[in-house]
């Protein structure tokens, strides 16, 4: 793609890395890094590697209805919603396909959340406390080692898929 100077880079994020909940501490630093990575790549395509037409498209989208958001709180239907998976993938579509870098948020009035870092502390402290009811019934899964699921850690295998 540098060589050529012509692609499209997607990376899908997630609110969850500009707002952690309690249980998901893993998986949002794993979005904050996602993000990190994409807006580190996306100077360097530009300023180290010269190649500005490969463009970057960053997807933040907030509950999406998949196995991993199994029992998560709902919202309250209007700022908060549940996201169908072919929703966030029409919006990452579409942005491909229109050829232009872009940063896009689902639901899309949720936007401010991006800002969240700069409100003062105890603001973000209070949000990110009360974002424990979203979490009281959740039941998403998560990948254990069956060596850790025994107990016997002395053993590495290969990754098996179980519900919490």
């Amino acid at each position: 793609m540098i060589q050529k100077n012509h692609g499209m880079v997607v990376t899908v994020a997630s609110l969850a890395a500009f707002v952690t909940a309690p249980s998901m501490v893993d998986y949002a630093a794993s979005k904050a890094a996602a993000v990190s990575f994409h807006e580190g790549l996306t100077a360097e395509l530009v300023s180290l590697y010269k190649a500005p037409k490969v463009r970057t498209v960053l997807m933040c989208q907030g509950y999406t209805n998949t196995a991993l958001f199994k029992g998560f709180h709902a919202g309250d239907g209007f700022a908060q919603y549940q996201l169908a998976p072919e929703t966030v993938a029409e919006d990452i579509a579409k942005a491909v396909l229109s050829g232009r870098s872009a940063n896009l948020v689902l639901p899309r009035n949720n936007f401010t959340i991006l800002g969240l870092r700069g409100w003062p502390l105890f603001m973000q402290l209070s949000l990110r406390g009360n974002l424990t009811k979203l979490m009281k019934n959740w039941q998403g899964r998560q990948v254990v080692q069956p060596s850790e699921a025994s107990g016997d850690l002395s053993e590495s295998k290969s990754y098996e898929k179980v519900e919490k």
